[in-house]
């Protein structure tokens, strides 16, 4: 299973999550997004004008949304040894481990791809790699900083990179543009890392 997933905050605290947003990639290329708005926990439910800003969340949009902690027993099987996308996996990811352990749950067993360090690889002429830009040169027009929208186009961007290397998954597209997969697992994480090019060429050789 691959999920594209994006988090909004509410505030600099990873762990301040009002709103989640997911893309089912089916293995047809069909999508299926859904996304929800989530109260932020006590511990960090202040929100910052520089995020509502961004987002255009507000206090009163989530007053009445399920915790993060009500949502995630519900999603844990679905993720649940996923490979997830994300675009910026580093702040996602971090959303989500600062997430669970905000709640005392421990971390899902799961892989996780970075989109946006992929589109470098595959897009350099691009000027940046923001997901609004990669989603326009792909022809993808979507409601950036929506969680659902902003999953949905990480997801688009992972399918036309696969059409651009002639890649069929995310292990052969990782392969291609030389990034070693993300980990996440009970007590641990590993970071998705692009693989420098010497130490690429080391393992190619090594390999004939």
């Amino acid at each position: 299973m691959v999920v594209a997933l994006d988090f909004e905050t509410a505030n600099a605290d990873p762990g301040s999550i009002c709103a989640v947003g997911l893309t089912f990639l089916g293995e047809d290329g069909q999508l299926c997004s859904r996304g929800t708005l989530v109260r932020p926990p006590r511990a960090c439910n202040w929100f910052s004008s520089f995020n509502i800003a961004v987002h255009h969340i507000t206090p009163a949009m989530v007053r009445e949304a399920p915790e993060w902690g009500d949502l995630w027993p519900k999603l844990a099987p679905r993720l649940e040894g996923a490979t997830i996308l994300a675009h910026n996996a580093a702040f996602d990811i971090g959303v989500l481990r600062r997430g669970l352990e905000l709640y005392g749950f421990d971390y899902p067993t799961l892989d996780f791809f970075c989109t946006c360090k992929s589109a470098r690889r595959v897009w350099p002429e691009l000027p940046n790699h923001r997901l609004d830009t990669v989603a326009a040169h792909i022809g993808h027009r979507f409601l950036h900083h929506d969680a659902r929208e902003d999953a949905e186009a990480a997801a688009r961007a992972f399918l036309a990179m696969l059409r651009e290397r002639n890649c069929s998954n995310c292990a052969e597209l990782a392969e291609s543009v030389g990034i070693r997969l993300g980990r996440l697992y009970p007590g641990g994480w590993e970071p998705c890392n692009v693989i420098p090019r010497r130490r690429r060429a080391a393992q190619h050789a090594k390999q004939e």
